[in-house]
């Protein structure tokens, strides 16, 4: 690459001075068509500018001199792509999948290209095409997988895992990957077979380790026990150990060893804790911050402003609260209803707020009703198609959403969705802080590893709960965890009620439901309601005593922001259908 305008373009290029690069690169590309590089780059600088039909051109071109070559054809793919145009993308990566297979291996270009540029309901529109047309390529099999568990595509995730292990029969990764699919449909001596065949081939894994022992309930026999220990003295890396610690600590909490348990989890969560840069780490003061925008911005005066562009469907009901507050039983629960689907946790609510705002001038004082409006109907299509994929009623009267923290988001939903209904789950602070403590979740969540951490989240959820119970009024329903623990039935039926929806029995027998529940309370939530673990904390009273005197005020000041129900006498007996 001698020519000077393709050096001066590039250099702009990469410092991400795109305008000024363009002219440069457009004229070095004019002058050398078939320089891939070039061409790749002032392809995507088209695209960027609003001159995609330019693009494809230059694509054309270059295809009369190098129709075959890798680079030409990937780089239009990921153009087509740019340019919404899937079809064309799913060709040329044909082609190129054609010419050499190791493109579409895990961290070839076609990975690369639908990560940086393809949403995810492209990429798998991509990725099914492709592997119809190639079925035997591993590679393809693995990334559809994949895509398929990311777009709550169980039925066909786990169709394409089959596939790709009769291909890769040694594989443990398909194997884990199955039985973590067979577990969230309920089929435990599925998962049970498929972690064996695992443990056959490696006896200290510890993904299957902790498999096991989660179908176990947490209680280990004497063989189970000895290979997770064996395992943890082999000294493995850091991720494994925090399973092997967490199965370890959940254990000994079921045998009722509880100063073991403790000292387990607190393993687990420092190995975690520090396997994580501290780039990563949880930021309190930041986390106040967003709360004290939400309490300042997210008014009423901004809701009369906008409320009249959201969406008027009813539909939308979101289940919020702290993870570990009982969020999965009430979805469970509702959607045991005949006319209620539940499609889990979805971060649509998170993505439509930022469409919103990426709409209208990224702040609350310039939010626009078209924002409002155009991301509102994105999410709710988004709900429906999600309803859809997983193979639920497709003319239900509620589609419920339970992801935990769109508690920090209620405000925003209240404006993309004024009919919609908002269920809090609220448990004594200090039980979730010791649930929280025992479970490890995703890197998203990254308070969980540090007490101090935990209790300031409580806190914090505290805080905004109490700003949108006076924005949203009688709109937002609110449940305690005990309470609907001790008193199902008519806990269940005050809440339909709030929602306008008629009893029906089967909600007291939501645990005999099918389905998926990809959720830490995946068990639990396949059993018939008790109360074993409310007050669970006080097996740790000592463990807590670092902030035992801040979780008492929390649970203090809940029993007079959030009092017990008050039912109506009339109320037919809890037991009546």
């Amino acid at each position: 690459m001698t020519d000077p305008d393709a050096t001066i373009g590039m250099q702009l290029a990469r410092q991400g001075r795109f305008a000024e690069a363009l002219p440069h690169l457009d004229r070095a590309n004019r002058n050398a068509p078939a320089d891939v590089a070039l061409l790749n780059a002032v392809g995507n600088l088209l695209v960027l500018a609003g001159r995609g039909a330019e693009a494809t051109e230059r694509y054309r071109i270059a295809e009369r001199q190098v129709p075959n070559d890798l680079k030409m054809l990937c780089g239009w793919a990921r153009v087509s792509l740019m340019l919404q145009q899937p079809d064309r993308a799913v060709d040329l990566f044909d082609r190129a999948v054609a010419i050499d297979p190791r493109c579409a291996d895990p961290g070839g270009w076609l990975q690369d290209i639908l990560s940086e540029v393809a949403g995810e309901d492209a990429a798998c529109r991509v990725l099914d095409a492709l592997v119809a047309r190639h079925p035997a390529h591993a590679g393809l099999r693995f990334m559809h997988a994949q895509r398929l568990q990311g777009q709550h595509r169980p039925d066909a995730a786990r169709a394409t895992l089959e596939a790709f292990l009769a291909l890769r029969p040694q594989d443990l990764w398909a194997h884990i990957e199955l039985a973590v699919l067979a577990a969230n449909r309920g089929d435990l001596p599925q998962a049970q077979g498929h972690y064996r065949a695992v443990l056959r081939a490696d006896p200290a894994h510890a993904d299957a380790l902790w498999g096991l022992a989660e179908l176990a309930g947490w209680r280990l026999d004497a063989n189970l026990l000895a290979g997770v220990r064996r395992a943890l003295a082999a000294r493995p890396p850091a991720r494994a150990r925090v399973r092997l610690h967490e199965a370890l600590a959940r254990h000994h909490q079921s045998t009722g060893d509880y100063a073991e348990a403790w000292s387990h989890a607190g393993s687990a969560n420092a190995l975690a804790l520090a396997a994580t840069s501290a780039a990563q780490h949880y930021d309190a003061r930041q986390h106040e911050c967003r709360i004290d925008v939400l309490v300042e911005h997210c008014t009423a005066s901004l809701l009369a402003r906008l409320g009249a562009a959201g969406n008027a469907d009813p539909r939308p009901l979101f289940v919020i609260g702290l993870p570990r507050s009982g969020t999965t039983l009430l979805e469970r629960v509702l959607a045991a209803h005949p006319d209620i689907v539940g499609v889990g946790e979805q971060r649509f609510a998170e993505f439509g707020w930022k469409r919103a705002l990426a709409g209208s001038g990224n702040s609350y004082e310039t939010l626009t009703p078209a924002a409002v409006a155009e991301a509102a109907a994105w999410h709710l299509q988004r709900l429906q198609d999600c309803a859809c994929r997983l193979g639920l009623a497709a003319n239900a009267r509620r589609i419920v959403d339970k992801m935990p923290d769109n508690y920090l988001l209620a405000g925003w939903l209240a404006m993309a969705f004024p009919r919609a209904t908002f269920i809090h789950v609220q448990r004594d602070p200090r039980d979730v802080a010791v649930s929280c403590w025992f479970a490890q979740f995703t890197e998203r969540t990254k308070w969980i590893n540090d007490l101090q951490h935990i209790v300031h989240r409580i806190e914090q959820h505290r805080r905004v709960l109490r700003h949108w119970r006076t924005l949203l009024g009688n709109r937002l329903v609110e449940v305690r965890y005990e309470d609907l623990v001790t008193d199902h039935a008519r806990e269940t039926r005050r809440i339909l009620s709030a929602m306008d929806m008629p009893w029906h029995a089967q909600v007291l027998r939501f645990f005999e439901r099918g389905g998926y529940v990809t959720t830490a309370s995946r068990m639990q939530v396949r059993e018939p309601l008790h109360t074993r673990s409310v007050g669970r904390w006080r097996n740790y009273a000592a463990a807590l005593s670092p902030v035992r005197d801040r979780l008492d005020a929390v649970a203090a000041r809940d029993l007079l922001d959030l009092p017990h129900p008050q039912f109506d006498p009339s109320d037919p007996p809890a037991s009546a259908p």
